[in-house]
């Protein structure tokens, strides 16, 4: 067995070591066996950067030159989740893709605030003007949506991650953790309408993939608090210090601190909520 295994790696080691390009094809479909047209294939170096591109047909095939066939390729396209193959020097890569989480709270959220006051993102030592929107899924549950800026070739913003609320000191103060796959969006916060942020929830509206002429695009995650934690920071305006977006790969401002008219708003927010 260990003369076996000796040459099996013996005879991969010239093809591992052998790093050049070449021309790579295949199929992307869904898990139905049905082809996804015009899916997003991006190569990517050993450092995850995107380093050339291609556009799957109308019937998923794709078929461009790779600059190094030992670099890795992600698959992305509208409502379905990436997936990343290292190439290993194969010249055929046939991808499937499973379809996109879905958050079971969409439906019937509403946003109830739009505002640049609400919080001041910092961003490489400045302070930067920052759009935020609180949405309301039920009488008990909200969202807080925060742009996150990301790369000119963009990646989703997962569910899971989180926002930290720490009070004076760095101390612990609140959670909250984002409940929607956030696809990017190209454009500035200020055009965005609510209508998109709800979107966000399914994604089926939003198409990740490359901007154009090198646009910013933003995701908007939605990070999820409840109705007690309202009414405690309403209570408590000055226990809120500074938030902390997880923002993984995102070029983002990283920390979030409250203006001037945070408490403001934040008040009249439970109030409006609270006569309904």
């Amino acid at each position: 067995m260990k003369k076996i295994v000796f040459i099996i790696i013996a005879a991969l080691m010239p093809i591992m070591a052998t790093a050049q390009s070449g021309t790579v094809s295949g199929k992307v479909i869904n898990m139905h066996g049905e082809s996804i047209p015009e899916a997003t294939i991006r190569e990517l170096d050993h450092n995850n950067r995107v380093v050339n591109h291609a556009i799957a047909d109308a019937n998923g095939i794709f078929t461009f030159k790779v600059k190094d066939n030992q670099h890795s390729i992600q698959v992305i396209a509208p409502g379905y989740r990436k997936i990343t193959h290292k190439l290993l020097g194969y010249s055929r890569v046939n991808v499937t893709l499973p379809e996109r989480r879905k958050s079971p709270l969409a439906g019937n959220e509403k946003i109830v605030l739009r505002s640049d006051e609400l919080f001041c993102g910092r961003y490489q030592g400045e302070n930067v003007r920052q759009m935020a929107w609180i949405e309301q899924v039920n009488e008990n549950l909200f969202t807080l949506i925060l742009p996150i800026r990301t790369q000119t070739v963009v990646d989703e913003y997962p569910q899971g991650r989180t926002l930290t609320l720490l009070s004076s000191f760095d101390q612990h103060l609140m959670q909250w953790t984002n409940v929607v796959d956030a696809y990017p969006i190209p454009g500035a916060p200020d055009e965005v309408k609510s209508t998109i942020l709800t979107q966000s929830y399914t994604g089926n509206s939003n198409t990740p993939g490359i901007s154009v002429n090198n646009q910013d695009c933003y995701a908007y995650p939605h990070f999820q608090f409840t109705l007690d934690d309202l009414k405690y920071l309403v209570k408590h305006p000055s226990h809120l210090q500074r938030l902390v977006a997880d923002t993984y790969k995102a070029d983002n401002y990283w920390n979030f601190y409250p203006t001037e008219k945070t408490d403001i708003l934040l008040k009249k927010l439970l109030n409006k909520v609270q006569k309904k």
